[in-house]
């Protein structure tokens, strides 16, 4: 079994097994130089235009998604006006109210993101 022409597994490889007992002992030196590398490779700077493109994204779909709400919380008033239900009413117009709610948090994203 120990005759390298009939290696049964890679485990059994004295090759491999030199492998994992040196990245086991400079697995931290990889790691240092990894980070070196990277942070001057200036591709973290990257990390500030990809912020703010997640930003922007935030801002149109929350701006949405209260339109979206407004637009329900008008069909819920008018079925509500329609009906003579006053709590159809007033679910309507607080529907209609959350969703400018958040519509004025959409707007004001650029200053959460700052």
């Amino acid at each position: 079994m120990n005759n390298p022409k009939n290696v049964s597994s890679l485990n059994e490889a004295p090759l491999f097994k030199r492998f994992v007992n040196f990245s086991s002992r400079y697995l931290y030196v990889f790691f240092v130089l990894f980070f070196i590398t990277l942070f001057s490779s200036g591709s973290v700077f990257a990390a500030d235009a990809l912020w703010n493109t997640v930003a922007g994204i935030i801002s149109v779909w929350v701006l949405r998604l209260g339109g979206v709400v407004i637009f329900v919380g008008g069909i819920m008033f008018g079925l509500g006006w329609k009906n003579d239900d006053a709590e159809g009413k007033s679910r309507g117009i607080s529907t209609m109210i959350s969703g400018g709610i958040v519509t004025a948090l959409a707007v004001m994203v650029p200053t959460f993101f700052a």
